[in-house]
């Protein structure tokens, strides 16, 4: 008899123990991509400014040039 109202008892807990597992492994699965998509467009960003920061860098070196020199 005891067994048996162990298990009745069990049953419920494993359940919502088994979904709040699962729970916690597509968060953290979802933290991993959210923080591969940040490293991803943040790379990308930084990119961007290096390539706008050397232009504008070049570009006034030309700009600054006296009129007679090639």
């Amino acid at each position: 008899m005891f067994e048996l109202l162990l298990l009745i008892y069990l049953l419920p807990v494993i359940f919502v123990a088994a979904l709040l597992l699962k729970l916690v492994f597509w968060l953290v699965k979802k933290i991993f991509q959210l923080a591969g998509w940040l490293i991803k467009h943040l790379c990308v960003l930084v990119w961007k400014c290096l390539l706008l920061i050397l232009g504008v860098i070049f570009g006034t070196r030309c700009i600054n040039r006296p009129p007679d020199s090639r």
